[in-house]
């Protein structure tokens, strides 16, 4: 029910008679009759919507002891409702997957998109795998994202890539759905698999309904198949090498969410902060509070784009984890009330809204736009460059720096007092990527693998055994992306690659996986340095 009482079409309460008389009865007939070995059920999180039926209204009562509840994101009591709503869904899926079980425990339970990328937070629903249908066209961010995430959560998973695209969205008569390019599929393949996950390929001819297989889409579809299975035995059951954790803080996502349980989720910062550090070739892995909490030592760097109304808990575990050696990247204007201007060696100067400034990066300056802006004067912490209110580099400027790093006990802070991230993801400006690479590189200093390479490159380290895989996946396209377009086609050959690892006995072994190239090494005093001559699409250089 909607909040005036009426029927949404398409749309089930989590507390209405549609589980318990029609969905379980048909899934315990299915494992009694026909022993189906698992089911991935669609239609759930992305789905689902505050319900305000009377059952509803009344559990969320007797839950909350709020009495009415709120119609309308922003309300003061609409993050409860929200929180209700959300764990009401969870209970609907605790109950089918815990029946299914104990009617058939082989049997196997996957919710589309629970306990993914815009799901973050403790994964306590008892699903046995977790995965989600890719966006059908300009998916590879999407594979970027999700995969960096949902391979922090302890589960097997994988992601369902269509194999087919619509280059202007569902339902638009003159744009008919139509075949991926076979490197298309396989590049967002490779960065499944290189971080650990499994791949299945969603396949729906259009104009059948009765099963029916297109000998030809059959043939790209082994091309793709086999593309996987060249890559499983050394991609499964592998580890990340922890280098840059960026924080996805579950309780700054469901501070202010919207009406849909999954895409209402405030993810952008996240997003545009990965990008810009994928293009700068660091190893990221995207981690909520949940996951951080436990591992925070693992990793030399954290970044927090934006991630204001991250929990107090949160807040004092990274100023004691800087204090230990950790280096800390915040950005946003609400990064030094949060964490306090004497942590961060500032005193705070005026604070603006909705304001354009140019940054300094590279051998030019970028404008950024941002809702909030905190214009800091320097104490203790050294600013890294100054805001400008033109794209002259030496007139014009603020007094203000750009960003600040200040040491602090055994590690250091660097702050950029305004939604860097959050821009990045809305507009790749190429300088924009270059501003957050400089201050990730003046925070992080010399790590102990180093990467360059061209910037359609993506790097994922990881660990099987004693051996290290330095994954490199390709993500150009030979024909530029149009917005009436979409296809990765003709995928060129990028390169070099260099790639720097501090080791300190000489490895027995280094060489390419995957791919045939140039590849050449040494070792000396301590420092492996790998030349690659170019990547097609995924390539790993192994070494043991």
């Amino acid at each position: 029910m909607d909040a005036e009482g009426k029927p949404v079409a398409g749309r089930m309460c989590p507390r209405g008679g549609y589980l318990e008389e029609l969905m379980l009865p048909q899934l315990i007939e299915l494992v009694d009759r026909y022993r189906i070995d698992g089911f991935w059920v669609d239609g759930e999180i992305w789905a689902c919507e505050p319900c305000y039926c009377k059952r509803c209204r009344a559990a969320f009562k007797q839950a909350t002891g709020i009495a009415k509840p709120p119609k309308e994101p922003g309300e003061a009591d609409w993050p409860a409702w929200f929180q209700f709503s959300m764990d009401s869904f969870e209970a609907h899926v605790t109950r089918y997957t815990e029946a299914l079980h104990a009617q058939r425990p082989a049997a196997l339970v996957c919710s589309n998109w629970l306990q993914t990328f815009r799901h973050p937070g403790e994964p306590k629903v008892p699903t046995d795998w977790i995965s989600g249908d890719n966006t059908w066209v300009f998916g590879l961010d999407g594979c970027r994202c999700e995969s960096r995430f949902i391979s922090t959560r302890g589960k097997p998973w994988d992601i369902m890539i269509w194999s087919f695209y619509a280059a202007q969205g569902m339902g638009q008569v003159d744009s008919p759905w139509t075949f991926k390019p076979v490197q298309m599929v396989q590049q967002e393949a490779a960065v499944v698999v290189a971080l650990g996950g499994a791949v299945q390929v969603y396949e729906h001819p259009a104009g059948l309904r009765n099963g029916q297989l297109i000998p030809w889409r059959c043939e790209r579809l082994r091309q793709v198949g086999q593309f996987v299975k060249e890559r499983r035995t050394l991609c499964q059951g592998t580890e990340t090498v922890p280098q840059v954790a960026v924080l996805h803080s579950e309780h700054h996502a469901r501070s202010r969410p919207g009406r849909n349980l999954m895409w209402s989720i405030d993810h952008s910062p996240v997003q545009g902060a990965v990008y810009s550090l994928l293009e700068a070739h660091y190893n990221v892995d995207i981690l909520d509070e949940w996951a951080l909490s436990t591992r925070l030592e693992e990793f030399p760097v954290v970044v927090a784009p934006e991630q204001d109304r991250m929990s107090e808990a949160m807040v004092d575990q990274l100023k004691a984890y800087v204090k230990r050696g950790g280096k800390l990247l915040l950005s946003g204007a609400a990064g030094l009330e949060r964490f306090g201007a004497a942590f961060l060696g500032l005193k705070a100067g005026a604070h603006q809204e909705k304001q354009t400034y140019h940054v300094p990066a590279a051998d030019g300056s970028v404008p950024v736009y941002s809702e909030q802006w905190q214009l800091l004067k320097p104490g203790k912490a050294k600013g890294l460059g100054r805001l400008g209110q033109s794209a002259l580099l030496d007139d014009r400027l603020l007094p203000h720096p750009a960003a600040t790093i200040l040491r602090v006990g055994k590690g250091a802070v660097a702050y950029i007092p305004f939604g860097l991230f959050r821009f990045f993801d809305k507009n790749r400006y190429p300088l924009a990527r270059a501003f957050a690479a400089e201050v990730m590189a003046e925070l992080a200093g010399k790590l102990p693998i180093r990467v360059q390479a061209p910037l359609g490159l993506d790097v994922v380290l990881r660990r099987k055994g004693p051996r290290l895989l330095v994954h490199l996946v390709n993500r150009t396209s030979g024909i530029p992306n149009r917005p009436n377009d979409g296809s990765v086609d003709q995928i060129p050959p990028v390169g070099p690659v260099r790639v720097e690892v501090e080791m300190e006995k000489r490895p027995k072994k280094v060489q390419l996986a995957f791919e045939k190239a140039a590849l050449k090494w040494s070792w000396k005093a301590g420092l492996l340095a790998v030349q690659l001559d170019q990547v097609q699409i995924h390539a790993a250089i192994v070494v043991e």
